[in-house]
């Protein structure tokens, strides 16, 4: 199809609701405007990311209950109506799995939405399960199958094909759908506040999660580390990052995570010793070989009162049963509550109990702030018995 530079109604396949094609910053603004008085909005992205760092934005859908708006930020040299939009407290955005609809946002857009819904966290609050993907829940909910053909098509081709079209439209559409039965469900449920409760902490999860400083928290086996090699760990996974960021290139163009802990493990002095690491190739040595032993040597420098703690141990063989049976306790609240487990309490809150306990807190000082808001109330009853 070719690129439309008006409103147009295309009734194709599954779509019943009009396709509009926007690819001119003034009929932006005009929807923008529209858009404003509503108070929410069905919004998917569609972006590439094979060997980049950031995704590349090539497609913004929006659906408003009557059409799926078709945005094409390649087209456009002004977004600042959009940007508006997105950040309106007014207007509601709905997302499936956001995440990475997140990073697309701050790179197109340089904000991230205000007033969130996540579809995947309202879903597991009304009985589908925690983490179900989109297919799957358009499935359960209005026994519609997705088609699944250009899930992995080049989308920043110009023009789209009538398939791209079609599969991007049916995705906000279906959203908008499916968010209808979710807001309906969570009122009869009483959980509204619940989950905007917990769709309120993702923007801040996500930034958190941005920041070099956690680049770190990505090594699950970083507790091992003593507190130089931890240190050499966080340097260097936020030196890597920093890299990736300023060239637009993947991690581990830079240095596997392989090679991230075994440099981290080893505390090389010298180049020639580099040539030891797992995955760690002649080319990426001597490219990059002389900053990673600078960054040792720093960490080696570095006075005992500056190194970051040791990470705690995993729990024990008699900690981890106890867990379990916390686990286990939960899981019936949740199966009563029709909630997903995972929402009630994670493994690091069940480590944070763990710690407490060995350091003799006692009360609420036993549980994390993550334990609070609208499941303490479910949560601290059923785990005081195992304390």
């Amino acid at each position: 199809m070719e690129k439309q530079d008006s409103e147009s109604t295309v009734a194709l396949g599954e779509c019943r609701q009009p396709i509009v094609w926007v690819a001119d910053s003034a009929q932006l603004d005009v929807l923008c405007e529209r858009w404003k008085s509503l108070s929410w909005l069905a919004l998917d992205t569609e972006f590439m990311r094979i060997d980049t760092f950031y995704p590349v934005p090539a497609l913004l859908q929006i659906n408003d209950g009557t059409a799926s708006y078709l945005i094409d930020p390649l087209s456009l040299d002004d977004v600042t109506s959009l940007r508006a939009l997105m950040e309106s407290p007014d207007v509601q955005k709905v997302l499936h799995a956001c995440s990475e609809d997140l990073e697309v946002f701050q790179i197109l857009l340089n904000c991230l939405p205000v007033n969130l819904l996540d579809t995947q966290v309202a879903a597991a609050f009304c009985g589908y399960g925690y983490s179900v993907g989109y297919a799957n829940l358009v499935r359960a909910v209005l026994g519609v199958q997705l088609p699944k053909d250009e899930t992995r098509s080049n989308w920043l081709q110009r023009p789209l094909t009538d398939a791209q079209q079609r599969y991007a439209a049916l995705d906000v559409e279906y959203l908008y759908q499916i968010t209808l039965h979710l807001k309906e469900q969570l009122a009869k449920l009483g959980r509204q506040s619940w989950v905007q409760e917990e769709c309120d902490l993702m923007v801040p999860a996500f930034l958190e999660s941005q920041k070099l400083s956690n680049a770190s928290a990505r090594f699950r086996g970083a507790w091992r580390l003593n507190q130089r090699q931890l240190a050499v760990l966080m340097e260097l996974a936020a030196w890597r990052d920093q890299t990736a960021q300023s060239q637009n290139i993947v991690r581990g163009h830079v240095l596997r995570d392989k090679s991230v802990f075994a440099i981290a493990e080893t505390l090389p002095t010298h180049i020639s010793q580099l040539r030891k690491v797992p995955e760690l190739s002649d080319k990426l040595i001597r490219r990059y070989g002389d900053r990673v032993i600078e960054i040792v040597e720093q960490v080696r420098a570095m006075p005992e009162e500056d190194l970051p703690p040791r990470l705690p141990r995993p729990p024990g063989t008699a900690q981890q049963t106890r867990i379990n049976e916390m686990r286990d306790a939960l899981a019936q609240v949740a199966e009563e509550l029709k909630v997903a487990p995972e929402y009630l309490a994670r493994r690091k809150d069940f480590e944070f109990i763990m710690r407490a306990l060995q350091e003799g807190k006692s009360g609420d000082d036993l549980f994390p702030a993550s334990l609070s808001g609208w499941r303490s109330e479910f949560v601290k009853p059923c785990l005081q018995k195992f304390l």
